[in-house]
């Protein structure tokens, strides 16, 4: 064990047992002003997540992009001091701060006995989203999660996502414990937005073919499992809209690498929708682009 590992599990545990001795309001303000105090003070990613939205957004202004890159921010630092808040929900609770605005989709796919593909993205509040699918609907669910490099982080944050039933599986192992679970009509939950090796598929995404992960397309047609788009949307209160959108597959017969490409160039693109509007509540600091450069040298003061 690392020393930094160590120490980074002991400010967890530390910051943790402070935000569960506050109220969640409280808890949203200081994440938001967390966040607000990343981008300003420390710059974390700020470049990173200004060329991001350049990219996306040849359109838009410099102090636009900068009001996004923001909020980004912002997002990140409430979701982050929330999931150290998880303990101290309740069920109750979980129903109150998560609304499903079709829940009738979800269920109608899952009675199908196929398992349902829930593809989401590092958007909102994904995290409280996978409690809330549990509690909601009390099917089944198993979550898709990156192992973290610091194992004691690591089995707090997994700790969590347990809370109400979820079971996780490790990416390393993904591929058998997924294809089980979608075979005994369960449901699993995947976040597909991130960088994919550059040998992938090249997908549009904001107007750029980058690299994108096939995976939930295959599996969907491998196992004739629905795929289900599900994105939690913060409102101005705090509380999240959960919205749900089907992706459409009906009309795509058979495992073939032309229905997969077209079945993810479906979700992909009900993902940037959604992205589109609302820009700050995704994870623009990730380097999602890393394997296509920039077209061109984008000047500007990053601002504060």
């Amino acid at each position: 064990m690392k020393p930094r590992h160590i120490i980074e599990f002991v400010a967890f545990q530390f910051i943790a047992f402070l935000v569960q001795l506050l109220p969640l309001s409280v808890v949203r303000k200081m994440g938001r002003g967390l966040g607000r105090f990343v981008y300003v003070r420390i710059g974390y990613r700020k470049e990173v997540t200004l060329n991001n939205l350049r990219r996306a957004f040849p359109e838009k202004s410099e102090t636009e992009l900068i009001g996004i890159a923001r909020g980004a921010f912002e997002n990140i630092g409430i979701s982050l001091l929330e999931l150290a808040w998880f303990p101290r929900m309740t069920r109750q609770e979980i129903l109150e701060e998560m609304r499903f605005d079709n829940p009738g989709i979800l269920k109608n796919a899952y009675e199908k006995g196929k398992g349902v593909i829930c593809l989401t993205a590092h958007f909102g509040n994904w995290e409280l989203l996978g409690q809330a699918l549990a509690v909601r609907f009390q099917y089944p669910l198993s979550g898709l999660a990156k192992t973290q490099s610091n194992r004691l982080v690591n089995e707090q944050i997994n700790r969590r996502r347990k809370l109400f039933g979820t079971k996780v599986i490790p990416m390393e192992t993904s591929l058998r414990e997924l294809i089980r679970a979608l075979g005994d009509g369960e449901m699993v939950m995947i976040a597909a937005d991130q960088a994919a090796p550059k040998e992938n598929v090249p997908m549009e995404f904001f107007g750029t073919m980058v690299p994108t992960h096939t995976g939930p397309a295959a599996l969907s047609l491998r196992m004739g499992s629905a795929i289900v788009a599900i994105f939690a949307v913060r409102s101005s209160d705090g509380s999240y809209d959960a919205h749900l959108i089907e992706v459409p597959s009906e009309d795509l017969e058979g495992h073939t690498d032309k229905n997969v490409v077209e079945l993810t160039r479906r979700h992909v693109k009900i993902t940037e929708n959604i992205i589109r509007q609302y820009p700050d509540q995704w994870l623009w600091m990730h380097k999602r682009w890393k394997h296509v450069p920039l077209p061109e040298t984008h000047s500007g003061e990053a601002g504060t």
